[in-house]
């Protein structure tokens, strides 16, 4: 069978390349992830008994990124006859021709890693994400004797030049390296509109631009929050004095939906939901099936979309727009800034977004007053959430001590 793949040009050396480490970095909309679909699918259209290794620090993230642009080739090049796509929600893993297979899972499903075996490739997205231990056990899980070379392929953003995967594999010389940094010039598929925000970024911050833009190693200073923790914690609704829910809409970006728990003046991120492409049909549908949220929970949404939250009141949710003034930006980031966040290890976008989440540079290095406008969705659907809390505490010192810490009256399910 002969298949057509439009494969943007400057991929092309890297389809026969059998390093065992191949690394692609860069800017945004680059199409190196769409890359290596393409290559892995054609992988198992050609080779007998492969098993790629698909994987991100967080499980479900999977499913809208790797998994998903693995289903664009499939679906494109009308391949479907030979892979069998599952239709579940958690279900992720591809049967392809000749007994090849993809395998979904995350680094934080240790039994189903572990249960994994025979394992020819791996494909780590957002590699970021990850840290080198987790790396290091995924190398000595590919072992064995296979009919092709074993390899691990990385995809990712170079945001920190402190990143472990700076040191271990730009830092250091090694032939079993492979390198290969793109941008949006790489991609002659990019729209027309998406080229116009990558380029914008160099008016609204310079680190971004560096980034984002170029696909240069950078370092984000001047994080609008620093005042999160990672762990794990129980996400029943009945441990906390008071619970609420934030979305923030959207269609080519993603639509961001996160539930937030109050106990004793700290916040507690339990749940998200952070999907691209929904109708607002689609966008219900999926918070029903993920149950991230009930419509006994109060649900604060952007006013910038009101029929959107006209469906929604439609449909049964307890939902209100949001204040959009630019002054009730500040005074909610200032806010949350005064309260311990602690982040549950499963909100792997919460996480990705408030790592990058930074107030706007110029050119001189001059810090302005307002955050950059880009992958800041769950910190709006955050802000959002917490609006009715925020309200009922003005950011007053004195007052606090003057009348003590007050609990919420809102006690929301």
């Amino acid at each position: 069978m002969d298949v057509e793949l439009e494969i943007n040009k400057v991929y092309l050396p890297f389809l026969d390349n059998d390093k065992r480490y191949e690394i692609f970095y860069g800017g945004a909309g680059s199409g190196k992830s769409r890359f290596i679909a393409q290559k892995k699918i054609i992988q198992h259209m050609r080779d007998t008994r492969r098993k790629t290794l698909v994987v991100r620090k967080v499980g479900r993230t999977i499913r809208e990124s790797a998994f998903a642009e693995l289903k664009i080739v499939i679906y494109q090049h009308d391949l479907t006859q030979y892979f069998r796509i599952p239709k579940g929600k958690t279900d992720f893993d591809i049967m392809g021709p000749n007994g090849n297979q993809f395998v979904f899972t995350g680094l934080d499903d240790a039994e189903k890693l572990k249960s994994i075996v025979g394992i020819t490739d791996v494909w780590v997205e957002e590699a970021s994400e990850i840290t080198e231990e987790d790396f290091n056990q995924l190398d000595l899980r590919l072992r064995g004797k296979t009919p092709f070379p074993k390899q691990i392929t990385l995809t990712f953003n170079p945001i920190s030049a402190l990143s472990w995967l700076k040191k271990r594999f730009f830092d250091i010389s090694d032939p079993n390296v492979s390198t290969l940094k793109t941008t949006y010039k790489d991609n002659r598929f990019l729209d027309d509109e998406y080229i116009e925000v990558l380029e914008g970024l160099e008016r609204k911050d310079y680190t971004y631009y560096q980034i984002y833009t170029l696909g240069n190693w950078g370092v984000l200073g001047n994080l609008v929050y620093s005042n999160y923790v990672v762990e794990d914690f129980p996400r029943e609704d009945d441990h906390y004095s008071s619970v609420y829910a934030g979305v923030d809409f959207g269609f080519n970006d993603p639509s961001a939906v996160v539930k937030i728990g109050w106990k004793d003046d700290e916040l507690y991120i339990l749940d998200e939901l952070y999907r691209k492409g929904l109708t607002n049909t689609e966008l219900m549908q999926e918070i029903e099936d993920s149950k991230v949220v009930s419509k006994n929970h109060h649900l604060t949404g952007d006013s910038a979309e009101p029929a959107r939250i006209k469906e929604f009141r439609q449909k049964g949710y307890d939902i209100r727009g949001a204040e959009k003034a630019k002054d009730s930006v500040k005074f909610g980031i200032d806010w949350i800034k005064r309260h311990r966040i602690h982040i549950h290890s499963s909100c792997q976008n919460f996480l990705n977004e408030i790592q990058s989440y930074k107030y706007r540079e110029d050119k001189d290095g001059n810090v302005l007053e307002e955050p950059v406008d880009m992958s800041n969705h769950l910190m709006d659907a955050m802000r959002y959430a917490l609006e009715p809390l925020i309200k009922q505490r003005p950011l007053n010192l004195k007052m606090d001590l003057d009348f003590g810490r007050r609990e919420s009256p809102w006690r929301l399910r």
